[in-house]
């Protein structure tokens, strides 16, 4: 049995913890400790993804120290651990550096069932404490119970839906057998791997020759038979001591199992490698994992990036969306893939996505996913040259979407122009002084008058919700046709100009944006 942090609180470096919130979550297995001094939840998705997608299972402590008055800061990171299935958060120094464990942080947790402890204030406690208190733990467990299977079986239980993957199961082989670890097809394809240690540098091909080289004294070459697919190879690559004919076979009857679990179809697992292969920009596994597909990467100009506008069906979203994507597109595109990477469905088509048809396409799997109850934030980027364009678009959308739904909070489906333009108003407007009071000095006339009409908010629905038509204006206020074109009237009369006159509408166009990025 692995060491669950019910059994961790009685060590002596976490006696005087005090447990916040949790309380019902207490047998998950730690795998290891690890410090987090406060980075953002977008370089947490990056770390994920460069250096291995975490498996959860890590006690993290911290004392926020570059953000210790920052609650939402904290409340975000903690919820970013909480979705990767770590094992609980120890905040240190609490009234030092950390003024105090804010109220919505415990909320927070306890919402989440999310283990979080406190140690006391004292300057002179340490991290190694802890870290070496728990490891020592880990480590004596590890050398008395040699059942992979059932410690690994019992840590995806407890993991996220989302991260029950055959990627997991190779990070959790690596971190146990500390080896590297890689899965081949039967043509000898990468299709999953995992470094030892994390994070190392050293390039997938180089470890492919040593494998294929197949050095007794290091390397382990073990046949899968997933039973519905053609035969892979498990190879273990281990520094030192080889590994034991009993945990060879281990090792080979968890990923047996985990292919029949987790991977209905090995090529899924590559699918989603060759998604963010293109989104991060690394074109020699990008070329690789598209030979397998034989799919030619220059084809790809479209590109659909979904999020689940209901956090609770997260899961179920990243694990369903792909593939109800995948069917809708594959009789109009002769290249189409999908996948998750990070909190997004990502749909990389060639033109058949692009202009009305895209469009009909676009609005189709919209109402699907809406009738499934998996509604979605959805962007178009569409007339992309390049796998840099994709990336390009990716990272600007990412950021952009929030302040895009707050612009046009009625649309489910954004252009990359209006989320370039939703950037433009947050970053340049919203930062700007100069450029703030110049748009409440557009739009000051509509609140000169004593009269209780709500102008403003009449004009923003106008001209972002309605598409300048009184007819849907009216729908969207559930007002009388009558009733808006007199506030239409109202409005024409103290700007001195029709509200779409040009170019004097651009700047009404921006100031209406503003003053909803600002109300939210």
């Amino acid at each position: 049995m692995s060491v669950t942090l019910k059994q961790a609180l009685v060590l002596p470096s976490l006696r005087q913890a005090t447990l916040l919130a949790g309380f019902d979550n207490l047998d998950r297995p730690i795998t290891s400790v690890n410090v987090l001094e406060y980075i953002g939840t977008e370089t947490l998705h990056q770390q994920n993804e460069t250096a291995g997608r975490f498996a959860g299972g890590e006690l993290v402590l911290t004392c926020f120290s570059s953000i210790p008055t920052n609650v939402n800061a904290q409340c975000e990171c903690l919820r970013a651990l909480a979705q990767v299935g770590q094992a609980g958060l120890v905040l240190y120094y609490v009234g030092t550096v950390m003024p105090q464990v804010d109220p919505a942080l415990v909320t927070l947790a306890q919402e989440l069932d999310f283990p979080l402890l406190v140690m006391p204030p004292r300057m002179e406690l340490r991290y190694s404490e802890i870290i070496g208190d728990v490891m020592d733990a880990i480590l004596r467990d590890q050398a008395d119970n040699t059942h992979l299977l059932g410690d690994i079986l019992e840590h995806m239980t407890l993991l996220p839906e989302h991260q029950r993957t055959v990627d997991t199961v190779l990070q959790l082989l690596s971190d146990r057998l500390r080896a590297t670890v890689l899965l081949l097809d039967s043509t000898g394809q990468l299709l999953g791997a995992c470094a030892w240690p994390r994070g190392s540098q050293t390039d997938m091909t180089d470890l492919l020759i040593q494998a294929r080289q197949g050095n007794a004294d290091q390397c382990c070459r073990l046949t899968i038979d997933p039973g519905d697919a053609a035969p892979m190879e498990l190879c273990l690559l281990k520094a030192g001591q080889p590994l034991s004919n009993e945990v060879q076979q281990q090792a080979q009857d968890v990923m047996q199992l985990a292919l029949n679990l987790w991977s209905l179809k090995h090529a899924e697992l590559a699918i989603e490698e060759l998604v963010r292969a293109i989104l991060r920009d690394e074109p020699i596994k990008m070329r690789r994992l598209a030979a397998l597909f034989r799919l030619n990467v220059a084809s790809i100009h479209c590109m659909w990036m979904l999020s689940p506008l209901d956090p609770a069906c997260r899961e179920e979203f990243l694990r369903r969306v792909p593939t109800i994507a995948s069917q809708l597109l594959e009789p109009h595109c002769q290249a189409a893939i999908a996948g998750s990477y990070q909190d997004f469905v990502i749909v990389l088509a060639d033109n058949g996505v692009f202009g009305p048809e895209g469009e009909a396409l676009a609005a189709q799997l919209d109402a699907q996913l809406k009738s499934e109850g998996l509604g979605a934030g959805f962007v178009c980027c569409q007339g992309l040259e390049n796998t840099a364009q994709v990336r390009a678009a990716f990272l600007r959308s990412s950021e952009g979407l929030p302040s895009a739904q707050t612009i046009w909070p009625t649309r489910t489906v954004h252009t990359l122009g209006e989320i370039d333009f939703a950037l433009h108003c947050k970053n340049d407007l919203v930062q700007d002084e100069a450029s703030v009071t110049r748009c409440r000095a557009v739009l000051a006339p509509l609140h000169s008058s004593s009269e209780e009409l709500p102008l403003v908010d009449t004009l923003a629905v106008y001209l972002l919700d309605a598409d300048q038509n009184i007819a849907r204006c009216a729908q969207q206020l559930f007002l009388h046709k009558n009733t808006v074109k007199y506030r239409y009237q109202q409005i024409t009369h103290r700007l001195g100009h029709t509200p779409d006159k040009l170019p004097e509408l651009t700047a009404l166009y921006e100031a209406v944006a503003l003053y909803r990025l600002l109300e939210k």
